[in-house]
């Protein structure tokens, strides 16, 4: 399908091509670069975070008093929204702690793929670039007809353990995004760009997904060092960039040693957005709860809410109140009113968030963990 409409995400799509590395077919192919970094198996000089928020985060390693960054990091902070790079990452920790305990392991950023190998196989397979995971394009412009980018980026995470001499590289997760809409960009006679979306088979986006993960893992093996270090694959998948709700990992897998996975594990995640048409115990409590709210204030903008799934159970909401601006009174009087009606109508033993917004930015948060019974909650002067 092609683009005609100006402004708004053509501009957004514009500005995101200029840091994109694997979405559009423009870009020139980068040399090959094989030359990965070299992990230091020896201890690592540094020292974690003495507080840990929960057992729901990983303490940071600090080396020489600062943050290490990721070695792609130019290359790995960039898909086709906000809201998909944020379920990336975060959902990749999700992944993690399955294999690696937040109780026994620390975070580190990855150290391992830098930035030109990560460009290199985020690109096209040609000759120039034999090592890119993305297949070879055929000159095809036509969505009908064009080869598709598959796979839009890598993520590396590490996991560092402490010995009695300092810290050791103790496993390492690799999330894999990929398409299910590829945007590109084609310049015309007049050298300005065309826009396109091409959907892609997702049954083809699965079976690509698992291949690249084994590749991925392959080529990690070949380190010197990495050959019996616990490697953890997910394979995430971005929403179409007009998503509210956002990806979700579709696949997990895990490779003890040797040069792929022993097993791809579903996920059976999903993302439903509220209100929504579909009936169901949770699309009622939102209404129910999003009915309460909206009498209280007749002139709010709106109620959304994004639910996370795994296998049919809701574990999380995500609610956002959009309203005009108050004053503190009413602000807390509102926020009070919004306490009582999610703790009457939102389900029991969910972890919720509610955050109410106004054209000034975040007004009030509340907050509930799963299994309890109260929210907390912060107005903002």
């Amino acid at each position: 399908m092609k683009w005609t409409k100006t402004g708004g995400k053509l501009g957004f799509v514009l500005a995101s091509l200029l840091v994109l590395t694997a979405c559009t077919d423009v870009e020139e192919q980068p040399e090959t670069n094989t030359n990965m970094q070299t992990p230091n198996q020896s201890t690592v000089p540094a020292q974690a975070t003495n507080n840990q928020l929960s057992n729901d985060y990983y303490r940071a390693l600090i080396v020489d008093g600062k943050y290490q960054p990721s070695k792609n990091r130019g290359v790995s902070l960039s898909l086709n929204s906000s809201i998909n790079m944020k379920d990336f990452e975060s959902g990749l920790l999700e992944v993690a702690k399955g294999v690696f305990p937040t109780d026994q392991y620390f975070f580190q950023e990855g150290q391992y793929i830098d930035a030109e190998t990560a460009t290199s196989w985020l690109s096209r397979q040609s000759e120039e670039n034999p090592n890119g995971l993305n297949p070879a394009g055929n000159g095809e412009n036509d969505p009908s007809k064009r080869v598709p980018i598959y796979l839009d980026q890598i993520l590396e995470q590490n996991f560092m353990v402490q010995t009695d001499a300092g810290y050791q590289l103790g496993g390492i997760a690799i999330g894999l995004a990929m398409n299910q809409i590829d945007y590109y960009s084609v310049k015309d006679e007049n050298e300005n760009f065309e826009f396109y979306e091409q959907d892609l088979d997702m049954a083809q986006v699965e079976e690509r997904a698992k291949e690249y993960g084994n590749k991925v893992v392959s080529r990690l093996r070949e380190i010197s060092g990495l050959e019996s270090i616990p490697i953890t694959v997910g394979i995430f998948v971005q929403a179409p960039q007009d998503s509210l709700a956002g990806g979700v990992y579709r696949f997990e897998g895990l490779s003890q040693e040797g040069g792929e996975v022993a097993e791809w594990v579903p996920r059976n995640e999903k993302k439903v957005l509220f209100p929504t048409e579909e009936e169901s115990e949770d699309a009622s409590h939102f209404a129910n709860f999003r009915n309460q709210v909206q009498n209280f204030f007749p002139n709010l903008s709106g109620i959304t809410g994004i639910g996370h799934y795994r296998n049919d159970q809701l574990l999380s909401l995500k609610i956002d109140v959009m309203t005009q601006f108050y004053g503190e009174t009413e602000m807390i009087a509102f926020t009070q009113h919004i306490t009582d009606a999610a703790t009457q109508y939102l389900p029991e033993n969910v972890q919720i968030e509610i955050n109410i917004k106004s054209i000034n930015g975040t007004e009030a948060f509340l907050a509930r963990e799963q299994g309890n019974q109260t929210f907390n909650f912060h107005i903002f002067d």
